[in-house]
Order: structure tokens, then C-alpha cells, then sequence
């Protein structure tokens, strides 16, 4: 037997003490608050790990993705074992009640309150309903603690790297954690209940089991009842010569509470590379025998038997993969524990487990008298109960590897659909993010206004936030006007009662200095009346006047407008002045005068939809710019007031049409992030927008992205610009309304959004023709 096996055996052995009471199964001696286990002689610590993208990557990516998980179980250290976990839980409606669903206020709008949460409600039972977390727990002998939290402080900074270099997240778990996963898996249906306080557990003199080992355990033959649940543990009794990268995945696709565990004992080389050399050598003589059988016996046309050769053959792969190849040896012990409700339901489960792994060409079968054991070894405890050995190159177990697909389910996030993939919901919160801008990209009837309206919907009836809307096509103001008293409607147009005053500036305008901003705002306001565009000659003079006019506004009081500047460009008797207050004077004196007078509108309220329908194609690059304005106003005064704000943009390209507008945009977007706004900008013409270097900027440097349905010319601006593979772009070729690709921080995921059409929140959103409050005039 080798000397790591025989090692490992003795540090494993122990006194087998029959259990009295339940909590006498659950194996830990001792814990630690940093999160630190001791069971039996071995510490162990447990790590936490995100999932990535592997079965949307593309055929290179998922290379480069097991290639460097390969260098991952290369690094694990021979003097330990390690254990990588995936536990599969179901999401309960406790949590999701707490987690996800709005709470009624007793007004008005709890009818659509009530809507919104059946529809979760119906999305997250429907589906899957099942939550995937991924662990990795590292075992080791050591003299005390101390020196166990040095070791484990050195490997846990080297899982972060290699973990890191997957694009995947490792941290950490603290006992309470750790033992809030056993908790959920022994007492299922009861995951609401978990409660460990460490200090509060001193003081009563309680046991750390108390809090969550199940009421009662009983053990069968080849399966255990943990209270009134059932659950059987299976393990992997022979592999084929070829495994595809998805078994394990396929594996842990039951709809049912189940856990995969993986115990890897690596071998140090130098010990690997001489037991397959004492093998090869045993093949060899045992060829070589059977030779000189056959020779005695003038058979000298004798051919080796094939099981020989293959042995042979085998025996020199392995000895050339440890010694040329870059891998090593390693044993590893496969266990499967999954729960039923019921024995018919578990047997049912077991044969679906069972025919997967025959489909490919392995073998599993339950424990026989072990499921005790096994289901301490397939726990994320840190021991291992069952030497079911299977001896495996780095390469032959980075097949298994436990990536699938990325999951977005924060707390207290807004719905956007359901993962394409794992049919789980999908949960944003952009607090979570580095920064919070985001785009809504999409061509025309893919889904983009309705799934703003539907990120607005949340965020009127689930937070006090502010909301500002900048809506070209009249499309928001019935949703706003259905939801009360909470919104106001500003109705831009040639002649109309609504006027906004463009020369408004509160305190705190602007980046640096609030003239130069503002400047830069007349600028881009002239230049999208006079397409001749303004010289330096013309900028200066707008500074100068600009100045001279708050100048006085503060000596007097007053506020100043557009016409107070225009009178003031007339007093200048330079004739560019002149020019300039001619290109004005359509916004002071003429018929577009709405932005040229003192307000007339309500900006207090805390949903506010300006709507530009009305000022037609040629006027509403001016008009988005002058509402862009009010709204970097309104945003400087509820970050003072410490109010968080959203800011929604439709039609964003028209605004990039030259460069002056384009650069005052550009200084609007930062100041709306540095000021506690959301930004969100919504537009059909990707690649138009990307032919400008600041927007495309700005595009790149969002950590949220909707991508809807695509035109073939985007689709391939857009993979170059965010680095999305052939099979992620298929999710927004010809995709349906509401489906496409979510980019949130560095995960990239696939999703399908479907509203129930018979709600009145459907009426209230949708745009398409002949649906909806929108389409019959009603509101």
C-alpha cells in the first residue's frame, strides 16, 4: 500500500462509540467562530464558491476554463484532503416572502402589489425553485488551532487567486454558516428556523448540534429517514474510460434537495511516478512470463493477450502523464446524497441517478450498510467515512468539474425574468455593483420599454426612491398616472401649458465650476438648433454672459431664463452675440418659449415623467437635452438631501448626433453617478451609438446591461466591445419579446421574461399594438 494511503488510514482511524442520541452522528468535536471544524484529529475549513458560464462558453472558453480548474486541483496540497461540494437546497417561501416579495402598505396600489408577488410567486414554484452553492472544504492534521489558521490562511489566499483566475468568487465561511448548510440539509423545510448565536450558546451551556441536527435519525439498510424526510446515499463503483465535462451537472439536475461531494487526496509525484513504475514493471514481468510459457511450449508466433497489452499500454499513459504532461495522481472518492419525502419518490430519484451516470458509461450504486458514514463523507464537515477509491489523473478529475452556469439572485433585488439555463429567477440589486449605470438594448418590439416599465413598476410600489423619465413616444405616462397621487406628468410641446426653466441651476451644479457646465449646456442646446455648430469665439461669449447673468441673479434674487440670458447677449457688441441670441430667441420669444420662461410644473413629486411626444423629431434632441438639465438638478438636490434617485433616458443615441451635446452628456452621466443616481439608458441603435468613442466609453464602463433581440450588425459590434461568445450571442438572435442576455458586473446570463398577460400590470406596460392602456387611450 502506498505511504499516503497508509498515512491517511491512520490519521482517519477512531474509536467507534455507538450513538445514544442524534446529535452523537453529526461528527464535530469542536468549532470555532472564524469557521474552523475539528472532527476527529483533522481540522477543516470551508470555502464558498460562485459559479461561472461554462455551458454557455464557447468551445475555446470552456479549454481555457478546464485548463485552469486543472492548475486549481494541481495546487491542492498532498499533506490534506479536499472536498468540493455542490448542495442543491430548495428556495422556501419563507425566504422568498422576506426576500422578494413587496410588502403590503395599505393604500391604493396594494392591488398591484398583490399581482406582482402571485406572479413571482408562480415564476419561482414553477420553475426550478432550486438553489445551487458550491463549497470546498480542506482537511488537515495539525498540532493545535493556530497552527491550523496559518495553513489554512496560506491556502485560502491561494484558492482566491486560482478561483479568481476561473472569474469565479471564493470566500470564506465563518462557523455560523457553516453550520446554518448542515442546519438546511437536516432539518429541510425548517431553513427559517436556524438560529446560532455563539456568545447566547456559552452562556445556556448548550451544544452547538442542538441548533441543527434533525428531531430524529433512522438508518436502514440503504437509505435514512431524517425526521420525516428519506435520503440515500449513492456513490460512484466504476467509470468509463471517456466521461463528457456535463455528468456532473446533469447529476445534480433533480428537482430535489441533494448534495455532490468530491474527496481529492492528491499524491505527491515522487511517490505517484514510482508506484506506476512498480506496476508497469509487474505488467512487464507477467508479459514476460506468459512469453516464455508460450516459447516452452514452441509457440514462438504468440501474440500478447490484449488485457496484457492494455495493461501495458495504460500503465505507460499514466507513467507519461505524471512525469511529461503536468499531471498528477489522485484518489478520489465520489458521493451522492439526495431526499425525498417519501421511500417510493427516493427509489424513483435513485434509478434517474443511476440511468444518468449509466448514460455515461458509469456505475453508481447506493451504500449498503454505510449510508451513515457515506452521508457524513458527502457533507461539507471536512471527513471522509468511505474508501471507495478511485485513482484518477489532474485531467481524468477536472472532468467532473462543478461549473454550470451563473446565477443573479441578490437580496432585495428587482425581478428581471428567469435564467435560461436553470429556470431560476433572476434577482438585481445594482447596489451590489462598482458602479450603477445601465443600458436597455434592443431592436424595436423586442421588449425594451416594457421591461423599463417594469423595473419603474417595482420601484414605485417597493421603495421610496425617486424616479425621473425622459419618454419620447408618450409611452410611460399611463403606467405613472395608474399608480395615484405619486407622479407628475410634465407635456413638452410647441405651445403647450408645461414650461421648464433650461436656465434653472441649484447649488452643488455641475462637476467642478457650475458656470462652465452650464455653458457647455447652452453650447450643446445652440448647436442642436444651428447645425453650423459654435466657435470658440461664440463659447466665450456664453461664458461671459452666462457669468454676468447669475452674477446678478444673486445679487437680486431673481432666477434667471433663457430670455434674461438672450437680453443679456444683445447688450454685447460683438456681432456673434448677436448671432447667438438669435438662435435663441425660438426658446425665449418664439413659439418653443417653453424653456425660455420661469417653471410652471410640479418637480416635487417623487415620480416625475417628462414627456417630449409632442415636440416632434426635429425638436426632441433640444428638448431631451434641456429635460437631461431639470433632471441633473433634481438629482443634485436628493443627494444633499441623501435620497437616491433613477434616472431613466429613452431614445439615448439621439443625444450623441454631435459633439458638444455628446460631451455634456458624457459630464451629466458622471455627475448622475457620483450623486447616488441609477442612470438607465434605453435606445434600438446600438451600433449608431457605438460609432461615438464617449458613448461607447460609457457602454463599456456599465456594469448593467439588458441586451434584447439584436440586429446581425450589432450583434457583432456588441460581442467585440463586451467579449460574448457565439453561444451567448444565440440568446439575442431572433430571440421572443423579453428574452435575451443580462450583463451584471462581470457574469453574463441568459434570460426569458414572460408577464402574465391577464394582470392589469400587463395592460398597464405593454406597447404593443392593440394591448394595453397605452394603445386604447384610457389613461
Amino acid at each position: 500500500m502506498m505511504r499516503t494511503l497508509q498515512r491517511l488510514f491512520k490519521q482517519d482511524k477512531e474509536k467507534y462509540n455507538v450513538p445514544k442520541r442524534v446529535q452523537d452522528v453529526v461528527p464535530i468535536k469542536r468549532i470555532w467562530s472564524d469557521g474552523i471544524f475539528l472532527s476527529g484529529n483533522k481540522f477543516s475549513k470551508c470555502f464558498a464558491f460562485s459559479d461561472i458560464n461554462y455551458q454557455v462558453a464557447s468551445r475555446e472558453d470552456k479549454e481555457h476554463m478546464f485548463l485552469t480548474y486543472s492548475e486549481l486541483l494541481n495546487s491542492l496540497d498532498s499533506g490534506a484532503t479536499t472536498k468540493i461540494t455542490v448542495n442543491n437546497h430548495r428556495m422556501q417561501r419563507e425566504a422568498l416572502e422576506g426576500n422578494i416579495l413587496m410588502a403590503m402598505q395599505g393604500d391604493i396600489l396594494d392591488i398591484y402589489r398583490k399581482e406582482y408577488n402571485d406572479m413571482i410567486l408562480n415564476k419561482s414554484t414553477g420553475a426550478n425553485g432550486i438553489m445551487q452553492q458550491k463549497y470546498i472544504t480542506i482537511s488537515v492534521v495539525k498540532k493545535d488551532v493556530e497552527e491550523a489558521r496559518s495553513y489554512f490562511s496560506r491556502i485560502g489566499a491561494e484558492l482566491v487567486t486560482h478561483f479568481a483566475a476561473l472569474g469565479s468568487k471564493c470566500e470564506p465561511m465563518d462557523a455560523s454558516t457553516r453550520l446554518r448548510v448542515l442546519h438546511d440539509f437536516y432539518r429541510a423545510g425548517e431553513e427559517s428556523s436556524f438560529h446560532f448565536d455563539a456568545k447566547d450558546m456559552a452562556r445556556k451551556g448548550h451544544d452547538f448540534k442542538d441548533y441543527i441536527c434533525p428531531d430524529s435519525m433512522e438508518r436502514h439498510k440503504d437509505y435514512i429517514m431524517i425526521g420525516k424526510k428519506y435520503c440515500r446515499v449513492i456513490y460512484l463503483k466504476d467509470y468509463a474510460a471517456y466521461i463528457k465535462d456535463s455528468m456532473l451537472s446533469e447529476l445534480t439536475e433533480i428537482n430535489r434537495n441533494l448534495m455532490l461531494s468530491i474527496d481529492v487526496i492528491p499524491i505527491p509525484t515522487d511517490e505517484a511516478v514510482r508506484e506506476v513504475e512498480r506496476r508497469l514493471l509487474g505488467v512487464e514481468t507477467n508479459i514476460t512470463n506468459w512469453q516464455r510459457r508460450q516459447n516452452a511450449n514452441n509457440n514462438f508466433s504468440a501474440v500478447v493477450p490484449f488485457d496484457m497489452e492494455l495493461q501495458r499500454t495504460e500503465a505507460k499513459e499514466f507513467l507519461n502523464d505524471l512525469t511529461s504532461r503536468d499531471q498528477r495522481m489522485m484518489f478520489a472518492v465520489l458521493t451522492l446524497v439526495h431526499m425525498a419525502d417519501s421511500l417510493e419518490q427516493l427509489d424513483a430519484d435513485t434509478e434517474a441517478i443511476l440511468a444518468t451516470a449509466r448514460k455515461h458509461m458509469c456505475q453508481m450504486a447506493p451504500l449498503t450498510f454505510q449510508q451513515t458514514d457515506g452521508l457524513n463523507t458527502v457533507l461539507p464537515i471536512g471527513v471522509r467515512k468511505i474508501d471507495a477509491f478511485r485513482t484518477l489523473t489532474t485531467e481524468s478529475l477536472a472532468v467532473f468539474i462543478p461549473f454550470k452556469a451563473q446565477e443573479i439572485m441578490d437580496e432585495d433585488g428587482v425581478y428581471y425574468g428567469e435564467n435560461a439555463i436553470s429556470h431560476n429567477l433572476i434577482l438585481c440589486n445594482k447596489a451590489n455593483l462598482l458602479n450603477q449605470s445601465a443600458f436597455l438594448l434592443g431592436v424595436p418590439g423586442s421588449g425594451k420599454s416594457f421591461t423599463a416599465k417594469q423595473i419603474i413598476t417595482f420601484l414605485m410600489l417597493n421603495t421610496q426612491d425617486d424616479i425621473l423619465i425622459c419618454d419620447p413616444e408618450g409611452e410611460y405616462a399611463p403606467l405613472v398616472e395608474a399608480m395615484g397621487d405619486i407622479g407628475s406628468i410634465i407635456r413638452v410641446s410647441a405651445g403647450g401649458r408645461d414650461r421648464l426653466n433650461a436656465m434653472y441651476m441649484v447649488d452643488g451644479y455641475g462637476e467642478n465650476d457650475p458656470i462652465v457646465v452650464k455653458s457647455e449646456f447652452i453650447l450643446s442646446l445652440i448647436e442642436q438648433i444651428d447645425n453650423k455648430g459654435v466657435g470658440p469665439q461664440h463659447k466665450s461669449i456664453i461664458d461671459r454672459c452666462i457669468r454676468v447673468v447669475y452674477q446678478e441673479a444673486a445679487e437680486t434674487g431673481i432666477v434667471p431664463t433663457l430670455s434674461t440670458l438672450r437680453e443679456k447677449l444683445l447688450a454685447q457688441p460683438e456681432p456673434e452675440a448677436h448671432q447667438i441670441a438669435l438662435s435663441l430667441e425660438l426658446y425665449t420669444t418664439g413659439s418653443l418659449d417653453i424653456f425660455g420662461k420661469q417653471s410652471t410644473v410640479n418637480l416635487d413629486k417623487r415620480v416625475v415623467v417628462f414627456d417630449i411626444h409632442g415636440l416632434g423629431s426635429q425638436l426632441k434632441p433640444a428638448g431631451l437635452l434641456v429635460i437631461t438639465d431639470t433632471m441633473l438638478n433634481r438629482v443634485t438636490l436628493n443627494w444633499k438631501q441623501g435620497k437616491r434617485t433613477h434616472v431613466f433616458i429613452d431614445e439615448f443615441h439621439v443625444v450623441f448626433e454631435n459633439e458638444y451635446s455628446a460631451s455634456f452628456f458624457n459630464s451629466a452621466w458622471r455627475q448622475f453617478r457620483k450623486r447616488n443616481a441609477y442612470p438607465t439608458a434605453i435606445t434600438q441603435n446600438v451600433e449608431y451609438l457605438l460609432d461615438s468613442v464617449q458613448a461607447s466609453t460609457m457602454l463599456s464602463n456599465s456594469e448593467f446591461i439588458v441586451m434584447l433581440n439584436q440586429a446581425a450588425s450589432d450583434r457583432d459590434r456588441l460581442a467585440q466591445l463586451l467579449n460574448i461568445s457565439a453561444e451567448q450571442l444565440s440568446y439575442i438572435t431572433n430571440a421572443d419579446a423579453g428574452c435575451g442576455l443580462i450583463r451584471y458586473g462581470s457574469a453574463l446570463v441568459p434570460f426569458i421574461n414572460r408577464f402574465p398577460k391577464d394582470t392589469k400590470l400587463y395592460q398597464l406596460m405593454t406597447t404593443r399594438p392593440g394591448e394595453g392602456t397605452f394603445a386604447t387611450g384610457q389613461a
